[in-house]
Parts: structure tokens; sequence; C-alpha cells
């Protein structure tokens, strides 16, 4: 879990800049997404895990000011109940011998799962009909490269990223106590300069240029928003690998 204290210097105001990122499935996807990444039986589902692992991603998109539909914090507390039933005594009487609570959950990912891998073969068909990369025209980029952006990135994968840089940030020492100020604007036409220098960058160096947390946060938000405004595209070569950031 994140640490209570990781992010409490950072603070960015919602009404002047909230972040709305189109195209994202919900709950489901988030929870697949996870179940993915660690290559868990969707039929044995460690829920206390990967509740956990909900409410974080949950914390962090909250911080980031990213627009949470209610349907993300009913799964939560469904997910929570699952938990408290799990870890409560069973009355076969009551219960049944044989009922899972985690059953109707189960049911919901395998159908949900089923419809996302037939989206995403209808997906490489487009791709290979077109003979080109998904959003975008890379023929500008070497040969090399553009065989390297072949999947792109989700929220959850930003997301992930991006928590893994604030944790390491948060364990590094503080020398010094900077005071400056840093907007998401002044963010957003940094990035853009430096993709004017490079066919591409990695997400992790774009967040570690400065050590410090709160221009972590700056530059994801304005990363976010230039996606949305589709300025820029971030990729992958494999899912859940290095993330790289490359203009539209």
């Amino acid at each position: 879990m994140i640490e209570e204290q990781l992010y409490e210097d950072v603070e960015i105001s919602a009404e002047s800049f909230p972040v709305k990122i189109e195209g994202f499935e919900g709950p489901l996807d988030l929870l697949l997404y996870l179940i993915r990444n660690q290559e868990i039986d969707i039929y044995n589902i460690p829920i206390a895990r990967i509740t956990g692992q909900y409410l974080e991603y949950i914390k962090v998109m909250k911080l980031l000011n990213l627009e949470i539909a209610g349907e993300y914090l009913l799964m939560a507390a469904t997910l929570i109940r699952i938990k408290a039933r799990l870890l409560m005594p069973r009355h076969p009487e009551i219960d049944g011998e044989d009922e899972d609570p985690r059953e109707e959950l189960i049911v919901a990912l395998l159908e949900y799962k089923r419809f996302r891998e037939a989206a995403e073969r209808m997906t490489i068909m487009e791709v290979r009909e077109r003979q080109i990369l998904k959003r975008g025209d890379f023929s500008y980029l070497s040969k090399e490269v553009q065989e390297t952006f072949t999947l792109e990135a989700t929220l959850y994968d930003l997301v992930r990223v991006f928590n893994d840089v604030m944790k390491s940030a948060a364990q590094e020492p503080v020398h010094q106590v900077r005071n400056y100020e840093l907007s998401i604007e002044d963010q957003v036409e940094y990035i853009l300069k430096l993709l004017q220098d490079t066919d591409h960058l990695t997400l992790t160096e774009l967040l570690l240029a400065d050590p410090s947390r709160f221009y972590c946060v700056v530059t994801f938000v304005a990363l976010l928003e230039l996606i949305k405004l589709q300025r820029v595209s971030a990729r992958q070569h494999q899912h859940f690998g290095e993330i790289y950031v490359v203009r539209l």
C-alpha cells in the first residue's frame, strides 16, 4: 500500500485543472489489468491482495484528479464486502457448502475478458490491414524505434509506472528544500520541446528528470493532457513493459 505521507507535500487543485481521460473501460478493466500483470488464476483470485492493489490505484488516480466514475467506488465496496465474507466463519447450513463469495465477480470478469480479447484481436487485424501503427503516423521514426511501439499503453500502465517512480522518490533522502513554481502548462511545453529533439523517450526518464515528487506529479498530469489532446502517444513493446512517449 502507498505510504500515508507519500504525497502529502503535493497539491493540485481539481477545480483549476481537472483531467478527464476518455476511452477507458472502468473497474472491470482495472481488475483484469491487475490479474494479468501478476498472472493470477482468474478462478482463484486472492481477494485481499487484489483489493489492496485496486484501492492503491484509486488513491493515485484521485491524487492526479482523474475523473473517477461512481462504478469504480462501487467495485471497491464490492471487493471489500467479498474480502469480509471470506474472512468470516462459514456456516454450510446457511451459506451452502459450495458457495464462493467471489463467484459473481469471476463470472463478470470472464465475460468481460472474452469481449476484451475479441476487441484486441480485431484491433490487431485492423493494424495489420492498414500496415500502420495505431493512432498516428510514425513513418518519420527509424525501423528499430517503430518496432518498439507495437502496443498502446493504457491509463493503468501509466499509473503503474508513475506509482513506482513516486515510491522510489519518497525513499530518497531530501538534502535541500526547494520552493519553486511549476505549472502544468509549463510541463506541456517542456514535454513537446523534448520530443522535438528526440524521436522518443521513456516515461521513467521523463519523470526522473527532477527528483522532486511535485515535479513527477505535475509532469505526469501534463503528459495525460497531451495524450488526451492526441499530441503524444504512450506505447510499449509488450504488455507491462517499458513505456515510451512519442509525439504524434
